[in-house]
């Protein structure tokens, strides 16, 4: 495929008079395409992670073309009618197809096997892929990984390893045009007066519930180490998306924070890789990460988890195990008053009928698109094992962060619910380690927890993944290693060409990029681009690789997907 009118036309087979561009309103002639790399940018109106990921990749756009490179982007859009579609493409800066080219629209999507927006496809000037997943890439480089290559990406994330093995407060806080923080009363704070002292970066976004629900508790946290005389400091590092928004937080806080607008305020989240909110990050007195995300031990423990040493994290982490051991039903839902969980209609269940059953805690989000997908799911399996089973039963934890939105998403379920915005979900979204969404994890009679992987079981075992215990997690094992004997090792495919897929045995669950499914287990996926095929979709149309061993010299990086923490979706 080669980005010129004729060549982009032939891969579309359709006729010229049907093909343009447009960009504000005007046509645009492929020919104006010439030697340009190109990003096929999919994505809809009503996609919340596409609202989430545009104004990332328009700051991207800007900086290329205010740079004059050779660069540009074309939506394709998913939306279903031209009304959506004209106000969604208002807000875009680059070229769109035409929502009435819908041959052309559904070709690039079949091309490249489009299962879920956003998602951004790079071709070079030849038309040749360089990235079938560019995502991640504008999120991690924005418009410093331009031209995108291979030996771009590679070189950039060289140069950030480098820059972590020398982080220091320094070169995590300050920009070559800032070397300040600054109080919530205007107040300019150097960042050499921070040097020496533990420093927390406290990553937060005022509109989520868990943000709201932690920020007075990390401040009671603050404050009592200030009173401790405790050389402790923390900054806030807002996600907000107007100068309001961020001010209006701010205020509440007793600490300090980079300027609201400052490009790093998106760099560090993506730099440390963080991918849950709020996050509490915490830098040693070197400058060096001393630990990702302190959250949950301030939430449980407080004052007792500082100084946050690797020695103090993992006595809390011992205390923690030997609560676990005297764990019951009870002591995972009563608290003071609160003795029960709702049914339909708000009746009051009490966790006293529960005790004896295997109960499964669903922490689940309605706009997350995962869990929107194992929902149904979950519920087919729910009503056959509680035909056979009614000593069984599975309790929504919701991460939604309106009341509404958990009527409207609990109207689909089945089973019973913690009341929304209960003061449990906090202490049981700990208990089971539930970081990423959906997330479901199986208690037996005895109260204790059988596992914290119960999706995949009902994913890949259904109704069979009852009683969810030990023996039921080794047949599920003893499947998975017979149903692969026979397959290759490695494979290409012609929804992928560009890069050979290696069968893995993988944990989690991940979407198959050729029928959409949700899939768990064994995939043939891409280390380079994250590609990820189920074994029967990558095995249909395949050419096998004579000769070649799993693992020699080849880079087998685990393909992601779309993560969802408690409070939102991106790409990995």
């Amino acid at each position: 495929m080669a980005l010129t009118s004729n060549g982009l036309l032939s891969v579309l087979g359709t006729n010229v008079a049907d093909l343009f561009l447009l960009s504000n309103g005007n046509k645009v002639t492929y020919s104006e395409l010439d030697e340009k790399i190109i990003a096929l940018y999919f994505a809809a109106s009503s996609c919340v992670q596409c609202n989430h990921f545009a104004p990332i990749l328009i700051e991207a756009y800007n900086d290329l073309i205010s740079l004059r490179k050779n660069f540009e982007i074309i939506l394709v859009s998913s939306d279903n009618d031209e009304e959506s579609f004209q106000k969604h493409f208002s807000t875009m800066p680059w070229l769109a197809l035409p929502h009435s080219n819908q041959t052309a629209r559904d070709h690039f999507k079949s091309l490249y096997a489009i299962a879920e927006t956003p998602h951004l496809i790079i071709l070079n000037q030849k038309g040749d892929l360089l990235s079938s997943n560019g995502v991640p890439l504008v999120f991690e480089f924005g418009s410093t990984g331009y031209p995108f290559t291979p030996e771009r990406i590679k070189q950039l994330r060289d140069e950030e390893e480098t820059k972590k093995k020398n982080q220091s407060l320094k070169s995590v806080l300050a920009t070559p045009t800032r070397d300040f923080v600054i109080s919530n009363c205007g107040k300019v704070v150097p960042i050499s007066e921070l040097e020496g002292k533990l420093v927390g970066l406290y990553v937060s976004l005022g509109s989520f519930r868990a943000c709201q629900n932690f920020t007075p508790k990390l401040v009671d946290f603050y404050k009592s180490l200030k009173e401790k005389g405790e050389s402790f400091e923390i900054v806030y590092v807002s996600l907000e998306d107007d100068k309001e928004s961020f001010e209006n937080e701010f205020v509440k806080m007793p600490w300090l924070a980079i300027p609201f607008g400052d490009k790093s305020l998106k760099k560090l989240p993506v730099y440390f890789k963080l991918n849950a909110l709020p996050t509490l990050l915490i830098l040693g007195s070197d400058g060096k990460t001393l630990c990702l995300n302190v959250r949950d031990y301030i939430a449980e423990f407080g004052i007792q988890a500082y100084p946050f040493s690797p020695e103090k994290l993992t006595a809390l982490d011992e205390l923690r195990n030997t609560r676990g051991e005297s764990q019951t039903l009870e002591s995972l839902l009563v608290s003071d008053e609160l003795d029960f969980v709702i049914g339909k209609h708000d009746i009051k269940v009490p966790v006293s009928e529960l005790v004896g059953k295997t109960v499964l805690f669903y922490f689940s989000r309605k706009i997350c698109p995962p869990c929107r997908a194992f929902t149904p799911k979950l519920a087919k399996t729910y009503h056959e094992i509680k035909a056979k089973h009614p000593g069984f039963e599975v309790i929504f934890v919701s991460l939604d962060n309106d009341q509404e939105s958990f009527n409207n998403y609990y109207s689909e379920m089945p089973w019973l619910a913690l009341p929304y915005d209960d003061r449990r979900e906090a202490s049981l979204r700990r208990t089971f380690k539930s970081k990423g969404i959906p997330h479901l994890a199986a208690v037996g009679p005895n109260g204790k927890i059988l596992t914290n992987e119960a999706k995949e079981l009902v994913l890949f075992m259904g109704s069979d993944a009852y009683p969810f215990d030990e023996d039921t997690k080794k047949e599920m094992d003893r499947r998975l290693q017979e149903m692969a004997k026979g397959w290759p090792e490695k494979v290409r495919n012609k929804k992928h060409p560009e890069h050979e897929l290696v069968l893995s045995l993988q944990g989690g669950f991940h979407r198959c990029r050729g029928c959409n499914e949700l899939m768990v287990g064994w995939m043939f996926s891409c280390g380079e681009c994250r590609f990820e095929l189920h074994p029967e979709c990558a095995l249909a149309d395949i050419e096998k690789l004579n000769n070649v061993v799993v693992g020699d010299d080849d880079d087998n990086s685990e393909a992601e997907g779309l993560i969802c923490d408690e409070n939102s979706c991106h790409k990995a």
